[in-house]
């Protein structure tokens, strides 16, 4: 018997608490996951679940299965916690392929650098984000680029008056997308289930569903990692042996140093700001902590413990999340403005959803699948969009690490 009456409800209270972008993104995973395992394969017959009703005598049935009972907290808990949903751009898809969304802020008008001149401003540059152009608003609609560099206060108010001025315009870029798919299965038998119940009261299903869909998001949390990492267009290298310092904070400062400074070069390249995120190797986060400058503060839900894959704490104001898979010492940098505006998107199709519980005729072993779909996609082909990733991330791989003291 379920706790619910329906689905709506149920979704309504695990959605409690989740706000913006997250509550859209959540709200639209749960309905197409409720849509997926109650109409497919195996789960066809579960959609309905019977509930006794209130009125002595009669039941009701209610449209919600068993699967939305063990996924949808599942998926409550796991989808934002995503690295995709935390660094990336987020637009769901409704289908298999879709179309994704970017703006370009451009120039309208090309303006020679002299009188018969060559183009200095080309219509079509993308401004503010790419280039800055300081004279396009000081002179008007028909003028070239130096026109007003021998015009007085008065001169250059004369000539712009009664103009204009010089066009902007917004693009909206459409880039079609494809989604990928990603599949787990596990199997069991009846003795397994049999024991796990008399000796430890587990379910095997519930564990089994809890541990696909770990291993999942954790594929695709390196996935989104390593795509980044590949993408970043500031690269940097930091060998602790050829660092000075007396003890070994002062050492471990150069690190803090190294991350303002990509942080400013991202903020050069993209003309928007710096990084908005850190995604740190767990040797790092303790390093950053015990820099002598340092301006980390670690999350107290987590405090100390850098094995979670979550926001661990905050630099300078910064949320810091670690890559507790990584093998070697890094940092990764990204800046996202909106889900529009950033350097690479998330577009999810179906969050999680299962194949159903499937048994098998002649050894009554239980099988399950769970899958996901969604696209991640970049911009770095100038011929259909933007070309402009690489300026939203940096990296550094850190080398010669030492925490402590060495004899």
């Amino acid at each position: 018997m379920s706790d619910y009456e329906n689905f709506e409800e149920m979704k309504g209270d695990l959605l409690d608490g989740v706000k913006g972008r997250k509550r859209v993104f959540l709200e639209q995973m749960m309905d197409q996951g409720h849509k997926v395992n109650g109409t497919q394969g195996a789960m066809a017959e579960q959609v309905q679940l019977f509930g006794e009703s209130t009125s002595t005598g009669s039941t009701t049935t209610s449209d919600i299965t068993r699967y939305d009972r063990l996924f949808m907290p599942l998926m409550r808990r796991v989808m934002p916690s995503l690295f995709a949903v935390e660094l990336c751009g987020l637009q769901p898809l409704d289908g298999p392929r879709g179309n994704i969304r970017t703006i370009k802020k451009e120039y309208s008008r090309s303006v020679l650098d002299t009188a018969g001149g060559s183009n200095l401003v080309t219509a079509g540059d993308e401004a503010s984000a790419q280039n800055v152009y300081d004279k396009y608003s000081l002179i008007n609609s028909t003028d070239e680029y130096d026109s007003v560099d021998a015009m007085d206060p008065f001169d250059q108010t004369v000539n712009l008056e009664g103009d204009r001025g010089n066009p902007m315009k917004l693009e909206v870029i459409m880039k079609q997308v494809e989604t990928v798919n990603r599949k787990l299965s596990a199997a069991y038998s009846l003795e397994a289930e049999d024991d796990a119940d008399s000796l430890d009261n587990l379910s095997m299903e519930s564990e089994m569903i809890a541990t696909l869909s770990d291993q999942v998001r954790r594929d695709m949390d390196v996935e989104v990692l390593t795509r980044m990492k590949g993408l970043a267009g500031t690269v940097r290298t930091l060998d602790f042996a050829n660092v000075d310092g007396r003890y070994a904070g002062e050492k471990l400062s150069a690190m803090t140093i190294s991350i303002d400074e990509i942080s400013a070069e991202i903020s050069r390249k993209t003309k928007i700001g710096g990084a908005s995120w850190i995604v740190a190797s767990p040797r790092i986060i303790v390093g950053l902590k015990n820099a002598s400058n340092s301006g980390y503060m670690p999350n107290q839900e987590h405090g100390y413990n850098v094995s979670a894959s979550a926001m661990v704490g905050t630099y300078n104001g910064l949320p810091v999340y670690v890559d507790n898979a990584s093998e070697s010492d890094y940092y990764l940098l990204g800046h996202k403005s909106s889900d529009q505006d950033t350097g690479l998107i998330y577009s999810p199709y179906i969050g999680l959803a299962s194949s159903g519980l499937i048994v098998n005729p002649e050894t009554f072993d239980k099988r399950m699948g769970i899958r996901t779909r969604y696209a991640l996609t970049d911009f770095t082909d100038s011929t259909t969009d933007l070309a402009h990733s690489p300026d939203f991330f940096g990296r550094a791989t850190v080398a010669n690490l030492t925490l402590g003291f060495t004899s």
